[in-house]
């Protein structure tokens, strides 16, 4: 099948907007939705939605609020906030099955998400998730480099980056009583040498994570797995899917 052209579409909601890039199949009713990570925007997911295998199937990939077209340079640093966004997205298409694929940040959004939407999300795949909340370090100097006088030398998308990470330990220790009653399967890919988000991330999803939702895919690889080793992830993707049949 080849690939079905690229088109956009941006949703408001409150006095937000999110922008997202639609490909693959709109008629379908298996939707993949991808999360990007911090800083980013929906081109990171390129490799995927360019995936000729996957065009049969509903293709999403918003730009976060903060980041690209969605209200750049306006961080909302709350994993709930941009979650309502993101379901303002999902609601433009319903009857949808959702297939959620994040990376890093993307990863706690939907995880959120998974636990917020249930009954929209019928699986995630993380690759390098920030997940545990006491792995969140460095937050006093994230404090400090949000102060006003460094907005004026800090990049927008750097600042929306670490205005979101400040709050992401908050966030995360708020999802805890959530995990044990997980209903959706989550398939977890985290790299060995990964030296931004902990492997140690395999170990509290293993612990947090009824026995029965967890798919584990320990990586010998960085952070980066998800551009330098695709068909990996694609593979990881592909078994989601089809425990979604």
């Amino acid at each position: 099948m080849g690939l079905a052209p690229l088109s956009s579409m941006t949703v408001s909601f409150s006095d937000r907007t999110v922008y997202s890039v639609v490909g693959g199949d709109t008629s379908s009713r298996t939707a993949l939705l991808f999360l990007h990570g911090s800083p980013g925007s929906w081109s990171a997911n390129e490799p995927y939605l360019n995936d000729s295998s996957l065009q049969h199937y509903l293709l999403l990939a918003p730009d976060r609020p903060g980041f690209g077209g969605s209200d750049f340079g306006d961080a909302l640093p709350s994993l709930a906030g941009q979650s309502v966004m993101i379901q303002a997205l999902m609601d433009q298409w319903p009857d949808r099955r959702f297939l959620l694929i994040g990376h890093s940040y993307g990863c706690s959004l939907a995880q959120q998400l998974a636990f917020n939407a249930p009954d929209r999300v019928a699986a995630v795949v993380h690759v390098a998730p920030p997940l545990d909340p006491e792995l969140e370090f460095g937050i006093g100097w994230r404090r400090v480099l949000d102060f006003p006088l460094f907005h004026l030398v800090t990049p927008p998308a750097f600042r929306v980056c670490n205005q979101e990470l400040i709050t992401l330990k908050k966030d995360l220790n708020s999802l805890i009583p959530h995990w044990k009653n997980l209903h959706v399967p989550i398939y977890l890919i985290q790299g060995v040498e990964d030296n931004l988000v902990s492997p140690l991330e395999l170990a509290f999803f293993t612990k947090m994570a009824p026995t029965e939702m967890q798919h584990r895919y320990p990586h010998p690889g960085d952070h980066f797995i998800y551009w330098t080793d695709v068909p990996f992830v694609r593979n990881v993707i592909d078994e989601a899917l089809s425990g979604m049949k």
